[in-house]
Parts: structure tokens; C-alpha cells; sequence
């Protein structure tokens, strides 16, 4: 069974990722996964999840355990694949108008991130929040859906479901989030008041969400980032590690200007490792230089994934694992002799402050997030669940936060853990490719054998399995925090 179970998960997966590269590159105008999950039906049946259960009980391999948690994840996503699409079809059809003009809902949020003007930036919000209410009942049917399927496959819970899935203590971790808030608080709120006040003419206690979108932005730094140099900028920086992107047929850049392409630089790993995607819409700008960054992370995790690996190991695993990779190259954009060395950016203190600073607010964010999801999937109070969001992130970031967004602003089966979790890793793997290999690791090519070893090994292992395995582990927040509190002090 197991032997075409997997073929047929591959050609499932790359069917998929094909289906979602298209249409968030621009290239479609309508999202069809439903006739993909109906060719695939099989794959994800009840009756197939039992034999998988009765395949992990006989065998406890991490295979069985993979394919499992991957049958049981694509049964939820099967039992709400039209709703999925409704939601991905509105949100590409949808437009904001606002002073008698009128732009993509994709366009809406860019315009946000780069807009001067608090009041044009409040408008824009406001007019970009109706949207995103007016699609909330599919949301909510969705995530009800979600969780009532879950319970049809005999677990207490969607959060009980995950907990057993992924062999994570949810709770715990939304403990250490919890805590991770309050270790920060004092450095946090001191400077981003200082830093509102400085740069915004504003009191946090004055802010609200669409600052945080400029705010997070930088746009008084993004003339040092130009876009005409972004796609040299991370070939000559993987070139330093010994990897030459011009010879890498597998991963394609799409870099081609289309008007819904998603502004937001994505990977998409279509056929690990020989057709992986690397998307951006260039408009320059330091978080676009992040983006990039980070998708280039994920692009040679399974650009370098060995091709003789198992389809579970290259298709399912720990998030946290490859968001760690993402997050090492995404953190370059605060490496002064980086910034320097390609960029010619030397005098770059204040603006790493700042940078350091906004990522701090992008960390307590997804601590919140994690915090309100442990509550959210317990039940179906979603009106419960709307206000507990927004007093959350408010609280967390300082930025006063609105209830319309608290189902927008989610991702499916606990993606804020990984990014936690990977957030945590990623200073221990910083630390230790500096020891090995210099403060300018990434310019060492024996840095760059170290990590295709570890790309190599595709989604193997879980990431504290990898941290174990080079000797850096267990993963905890305390470097985290510390981190922070040293550098925003």
C-alpha cells in the first residue's frame, strides 16, 4: 500500500503547489484545488487514514507517522476546499477604493506599508478592513468546518488533533510566548514609543494597527535598498557560500511584473528538488529585500533535498525546520558587514536598530497569534475569539488592534508555533556557523558545505532533531530574549 500511497502523494503535492504558484504569481485569475482533491480523493479518505493508523501501530516508523499527520491534514483541507477557493477568489477579485480611485486588495496593502500620510494610511485601512469583513462568514464556516471535521476523526479538539500530530505541547509553547512578552516588555516599549514619537510623530499609545504596517516598513531607509540590484544582491551572496544560482536549473526566479501578483516574495516547491519556484514583484525597500531573503532560505532547503528522499520527507515535516533556514538569511538584512559588503551600506547603526526593533514587533505579533490560536481552536466561540485577538495583539505590539481581522490574520494547523520555534533555532544556527566559520559566514564556502549537508536531508528531521544533530540543542527562547534586550536596550 505504502509503496503507491507515496507516488500518489507526490503527484497530490506537485499538482497542488503548481495550482497555488499559478495563481499567486498572477498567471490565473481563479484558484481550482477542488478538482485536484477530487482526482485525489483517495489519498485522503477515512477509510485510508485507518489503514495508515494500523500501518503507524504495526511499524511506529517516522514514515507511517508522516504519512499520517499528511492524510489527516489533507482530509480537514479536502472537507473545505470550496470555501478555500470562495475566499481565494474574492480576495483576487476584490477592490479598494478610496478617494474616487481604485486599486487590487493586494495593491491596498503595499499602498499601506509605503504611505506617509497617517490619514491616507487610515483611509486605505479602513476601506481594505471592509473587505476583509465582508468575506468573514467564510472564514468562519471554514474554520467551524475545520474543527467539526477533526472531531469526526476522533479527537477532542482541532488543538488536540495538532498536539498529537506534530508531538507538540501547544500549551507549553503558549506559555513560553506568554513569557517571551514579558522578558521583552521593558526594552520593547521604551524604544518603540521613542521610536514612534521619532519617526512618526506619534505615542504608542496613540498607534494603531496601519502604523504598524508602515512603521514595520522602514520606508525612511528604502533608498538603500534599490530594486534594481535585489536579484544580484542574493546571487552574489549565495555565490559567497560557493552556491551559483545561474547554474541552478531547479530553481526558477520569477521576477515578471503581473498586476495580482502577490506583492510578498514567496517559494514554492513544486517538484522537490527539481522544480522549485522563487518568487518576487520587485518594488525594493529593506522588507523587500527581507522577503526575498527569506524565500531564498526556503528555495535551497529544496533546491539542495536530495532527490532519493521519500515524498514524506520532502513534502511533510516540521515547518519550523525550513522557516529556520528562511529566518538565517532573512536575519542578513541586520548584518552590518552584509549590508556593507553588498550594498556598500556602511553606515548602517541606526537603521539596524530600527530593523532589529520592527522584527522585535513581528516576534511579540506571532507570539500573541500563537496564544489566541491555543484559544481559538478549543471551541467554536468566535465571538469570544474575535475579542480575545484584538486585546492580544494590542497588548503585544502596543498598536491597537481591530476584531475584523482575527480569522484574516491566521494561518491553518498552528503556522505561528513554526515561526516561534523557527525563530528560536535560527539564533542558535546563527551562533554556531559564526563560531565554526566567522562573523562573515556567509561568505565561506566551507559554511555553505555545512548547510547543504542539512538542506540536504530535506524534511527528515524535525528542527529540534537538526539542532540535536549538530550539536546546538534543545531550542529554547532564552537566547531569543536575550538577543532582543541586548540589542534594542
Amino acid at each position: 500500500m505504502l509503496d503507491q500511497y507515496r507516488c500518489d502523494f507526490a503527484d497530490f503535492h506537485s499538482s497542488c503547489a503548481r495550482e497555488h504558484y499559478l495563481f499567486h504569481s498572477g498567471q490565473k485569475g481563479k484558484l481550482e484545488i477542488a478538482p485536484i482533491y477530487e482526482r485525489y480523493g483517495h489519498l485522503f479518505e477515512q477509510n485510508t487514514i485507518e489503514k495508515l493508523k494500523n500501518e503507524f501501530d504495526v511499524s511506529a516508523t517516522v514514515s507511517a507517522k508522516r504519512l499520517l499527520a499528511a492524510a489527516t491534514e489533507q482530509f480537514l483541507e479536502n472537507s473545505v476546499k470550496q470555501l478555500t477557493e470562495s475566499i481565494s477568489d474574492y480576495e483576487a477579485t476584490a477592490i479598494v477604493r478610496w478617494d474616487g480611485r481604485e486599486m487590487t486588495f493586494q495593491d491596498a496593502t503595499v499602498r499601506i506599508t509605503t504611505e506617509g500620510d497617517r490619514e491616507t494610511r487610515r483611509a486605505i485601512y479602513r476601506d481594505r478592513l471592509a473587505v476583509i469583513e465582508a468575506s468573514n462568514h467564510l472564514r468562519a464556516e471554514r474554520l467551524i468546518n475545520l474543527h467539526a471535521t477533526s472531531r469526526t476523526l476522533g479527537y477532542s479538539s482541532y488543538l488536540r488533533m495538532f498536539e498529537h500530530l506534530r508531538q507538540l505541547d501547544y500549551s507549553s509553547l503558549a506559555n513560553q510566548a506568554s513569557s517571551f512578552i514579558t522578558r521583552t516588555d521593558p526594552a520593547y516599549l521604551k524604544q518603540v514609543d521613542e521610536a514612534l514619537r521619532r519617526e512618526l510623530g506619534l505615542k504608542l499609545e496613540e498607534a494603531e494597527r496601519f502604523d504598524a504596517m508602515y512603521f514595520l516598513h522602514l520606508t525612511q531607509f528604502d533608498e538603500r535598498f534599490p530594486s534594481t540590484v535585489m536579484i544580484d544582491v542574493y546571487k552574489e551572496t549565495m555565490a559567497g557560500l560557493g552556491i551559483e544560482t545561474d547554474s541552478q536549473t531547479n530553481i526558477a526566479i520569477d521576477d515578471e511584473q503581473r498586476q495580482r501578483k502577490n506583492p510578498r516574495a514567496f517559494c514554492m516547491p513544486i517538484v522537490v528538488p527539481d522544480d522549485v519556484r522563487l518568487v518576487i514583484r520587485p518594488s525594493g525597500g529593506q522588507s523587500d529585500y527581507q522577503s526575498l531573503l527569506h524565500e531564498s532560505g526556503h528555495a535551497q532547503h529544496y533546491g539542495w533535498s536530495s532527490g532519493q528522499l521519500a515524498p514524506e520527507f520532502k513534502y511533510t515535516g516540521d515547518y519550523a525546520l525550513t522557516e529556520t533556514y528562511a529566518f538565517l538569511f532573512n536575519h542578513l538584512i541586520t548584518d552590518t558587514n552584509w549590508l556593507s559588503t553588498f550594498l556598500g551600506f556602511t553606515d548602517n547603526t541606526e537603521y539596524i536598530k530600527a530593523a532589529t526593533l520592527a522584527r522585535l514587533v513581528s516576534i511579540r505579533r506571532y507570539s500573541a497569534k500563537l496564544i489566541y490560536e491555543e484559544q481559538l481552536h478549543r471551541d467554536d466561540d468566535l465571538a469570544r475569539s474575535a475579542v480575545l485577538y484584538a486585546e492580544l495583539q494590542t497588548t503585544a505590539t502596543g498598536f491597537r488592534t481591530e476584531q475584523a481581522e482575527f480569522l484574516f490574520d491566521l494561518d491553518d494547523s498552528f503556522y505561528a508555533a513554526s515561526y516561534l520555534r523557527a525563530w528560536a533555532f535560527e539564533v542558535l544556527l546563527r551562533e554556531h556557523l559564526k563560531t565554526r566559520f566567522g562573523a562573515r559566514w556567509w561568505a565561506s564556502r566551507m559554511a555553505g558545505n555545512l548547510l547543504k549537508e542539512m538542506w540536504e536531508t530535506g524534511d527528515r528531521y524535525t528542527a529540534d532533531e537538526m539542532a540535536a544533530q549538530i550539536g546546538i540543542g534543545p531550542i529554547e527562547f532564552d537566547p531569543l530574549i536575550e538577543e532582543f534586550n541586548r540589542a534594542v536596550k
